[in-house]
């Protein structure tokens, strides 16, 4: 789904299908009919979700609603529109012409191996219709070393369909129309594909110029306006794709796809994408600030599409689901540290990678302040630097919002620093060590000193403490050249909240007011919070004059995580004003307001 327009093929060892394993038992499912385990994509992405698309996504165009034709069964229901206005603008500013919706189950449901299955009905596509169901790695790697799953893709370009029709009785000249071909794939990282025109690495087995190894599935009596049925079975030793078209299931390749130490991203869980985009590189419509790259949008509008359901089983003995975020840690969470009394932590090089930024920074050699390990550095002062320690996975350290990230630092005076974390979503926050003073308990005399940041003052407004990325960072924005060196990092100080599962929901054995998501927002943001005992809830919005703007909740609440949506709109149903506004919990044993910012 991003950015695949040169792609080279890998060419792995392959096993020849020659018995399927039986399927087990049903692990998860999700029948649609609430939005539980999904958050609703808003905005416009950048350069249109990384693929020039046309689209903004809105979460007026997600619906749970009946099939038609299928009384009583409900569905995932997004609908594309040609549609502007205020708000609808691509990420400089520009205005427009369609709406559509994505949903996405990350921190939400995540999926290890297992026989996946979905039913899906796609709209006449005709040109610039792209809709995808599939998934990336949980990881924090970025794309692709995370990984990517793509269980149904429609809306290829005329190339691709020309390229793969020899293989159907074709001549491969112009046979099948967007309607008529639907694909699979599997993207990861590989050095061996890294070239001048493919610079991320992405290898993926549905570009094979040659046709030995891509099937995409053809029905030239069309694929839409009705249901078929994809399915992905995933173990640790490889990935098969299928569609079941008339109670037939047909591979995508012919072989399966191996899962060995090239594509060992595919050992790791991953989360569900779905959307209906509009444009972009896979289509032959043009893309975003790019009319002349392609040709005008004739998809038939508004168009929908249904997913019915979604299940997990489990697939040759394997196969997990995970519901919510991370499991929440607490104590005392080790980032760097070798002799400080820990109660988890993360492992550079294990669980744990180092990252330089900017390429500023060599080697240094200042000893450890403890332990056989340290982090030693000389900036040559010809610009700034940065560097981090990223878990390979989220972590979850919401229970430290009381404490502190502490660590051991040895730096010249005349050095001003911040130091920062970054969440799974892409947010940032730092506070500031200005050079020559005392910060956060950081005496800075030549030697090693000691700094205590309260996280409440590193968290910032948007952090999603539940899913951190950047568990530590550190930049320098002047170019001062000096040797500095860094040791015994930890966060300390996080309480004993736990998760327990009561049958039903996922319960917190504390009050918990969440960090709204998306945040900034436009048009809607999603309020989550945790009760740990049935309540009477009184949830509601002020501007930054404390004026009451409105009440989303004011009555008992069973225990459990809820999630409340914001459209943006006060108590008589009118739209406010761009700006920062407070959003109070309060359930009379527990209190707290928390900040969000609307955006026009």
């Amino acid at each position: 789904m991003k950015n695949i327009r040169i792609i080279l093929f890998i060419i792995l060892q392959v096993t020849l299908i020659k018995s399927q394993p039986g399927i087990g038992d049903l692990i998860w499912e999700d029948n649609f009919n609430n939005l539980d385990h999904w958050i609703i994509a808003s905005g416009n992405g950048s350069w249109g979700w990384g693929n020039g698309e046309l689209q903004f996504y809105s979460e007026n165009n997600i619906a749970i609603t009946e099939i038609p034709s299928e009384l009583g069964n409900n569905a995932l229901h997004i609908t594309a529109y040609q549609e502007s206005g205020e708000g609808i603008v691509d990420q400089w500013g520009n205005p427009l012409n369609y709406t559509s919706g994505k949903v996405t189950s990350k921190s939400k449901i995540s999926v290890k191996y297992g026989m996946i299955e979905t039913r899906i009905k796609v709209p006449d596509l005709d040109l610039g219709g792209w809709p995808a169901f599939w998934l990336l790695g949980t990881a924090n790697y970025g794309w692709p070393r995370c990984g990517e799953l793509d269980m149904m893709e429609m809306g290829h370009t005329r190339e691709f369909r020309d390229l793969h029709d020899e293989h159907n009785g074709g001549d491969g000249n112009n046979n099948s129309t967007v309607n008529q071909v639907v694909g699979a794939n599997a993207i990861f990282y590989a050095d061996e594909a890294v070239t001048n025109d493919n610079p991320t690495g992405a290898a993926s087995i549905s570009w094979d110029p040659d046709d030995n190894y891509c099937r995409p599935y053809y029905n030239y009596d069309n694929l839409n306006n009705r249901f078929l049925t994809y399915r992905v079975y995933w173990d640790p030793d490889s990935i098969r794709f299928t569609i079941i078209d008339g109670d037939v299931e047909h591979d995508f390749y012919t072989d399966v796809f191996p899962i060995d130490s090239i594509s060992d991203e595919f050992n790791s869980p991953f989360f569900f994408n779905i959307n209906l985009a509009i444009g972009g590189t896979l289509t032959d419509a043009y893309n975003l600030g790019d009319p002349g790259s392609g040709l005008p949008v004739s998809l038939p509008l508004p168009a929908n599409m249904y997913v019915d359901y979604i299940r997990v089983t489990e697939w040759n003995g394997h196969g997990s689901v995970h519901e919510g975020p991370p499991e929440f840690q607490g104590g005392t969470y080790g980032i760097f540290t070798d002799s400080t009394p820990i109660d988890n932590g993360l492992l550079a090089g294990s669980d744990a990678e180092i990252y330089v930024w900017e390429g500023t920074l060599s080697e240094g050699s200042i000893p450890p302040f403890e332990g056989e390990n340290g982090i030693t550095w000389t900036s040559t002062g010809l610009g700034w630097f940065g560097a981090g320690i990223m878990s390979i996975q989220p972590v979850n350290l919401y229970n430290f919002g009381d404490g502190y990230l502490k660590f051991r630092i040895k730096i010249p005076s005349n050095v001003a620093f911040q130091i920062g974390i970054i969440d799974a979503w892409g947010n940032q926050s730092y506070v500031e060590f200005p050079s020559g003073q005392t910060k956060y308990g950081l005496v800075r005399n030549g030697d090693w000193g000691q700094a205590s940041i309260p996280v409440e003052d590193i968290r910032g407004e948007y952090i999603d403490l539940r899913m951190l990325s950047y568990e530590f960072v550190i930049l320098e924005v002047n170019g001062v050249a000096c040797e500095f060196a860094l040791d015994d990092i930890y966060w300390d100080g996080g309480g004993n909240v736990s998760v327990f599962n009561d049958g039903e929901n996922l319960v917190s054995k504390n009050y918990m007011l969440h960090n709204n998501y998306p945040n900034p927002f436009n048009p809607t943001t999603a309020i989550q919070y945790d009760l740990p005992l049935d309540s009477q809830v009184k949830l509601e919005i002020y501007d930054v004059s404390g004026r009451k703007v409105r009440t989303l909740v004011d009555g008992p609440q069973t225990a459990g995580s809820k999630s409340v949506q914001w459209d943006a709109r006060d108590v008589h149903g009118r739209a406010i004003s761009a700006g920062l506004y407070l959003y109070t919990l309060n359930t009379g044993k527990y209190t707290k307001t928390n900040k969000m910012v609307f955006l026009k």
